[in-house]
């Protein structure tokens, strides 16, 4: 079963996801900004991050770049999923390192089938 760390500090945002991503047979791991994503990579290695951009405490930007300078951590893909889309924050992001960049909200085929080609 594949692994997937979700980072988002809506809640319901989060429970809805994660739903969906477990009926698709995923194993969720829960985080709601980026420094509580680092301690749940403490303990686990997912398959792939989605995340989003604007969060308290960390953002996504700084969680990509973070992530990036792990030697044991940067290979994983990540997917922002956020509803900040602009031309320039997709760039941004892309630039950092991230394997895709999806607007909030968006249709679940579109959703999976970015999971899927990234995985």
């Amino acid at each position: 079963m594949k692994k997937i760390l979700l980072i988002e500090d809506t809640l319901d945002v989060l429970n809805n996801l994660t739903e969906l991503l477990q009926m698709e047979g995923y194993e969720i791991i829960s985080a709601f900004n980026g420094m509580d994503a680092f301690e749940r990579l403490k303990s686990n290695k997912p398959d792939l991050i989605i995340t989003d951009l604007r969060m308290p405490h960390m953002d996504g930007f700084s969680f990509i770049e973070q992530l990036k300078l792990k030697p044991i951590l940067k290979s994983i893909p990540i997917l922002v999923f956020s509803a900040n889309a602009t031309p320039e924050n997709e760039r941004k992001v892309l630039e950092l390192g991230a394997a895709g960049f999806l607007k909030k909200p968006c249709n679940t085929e579109i959703l999976l089938e970015s999971i899927n080609r990234i995985l």
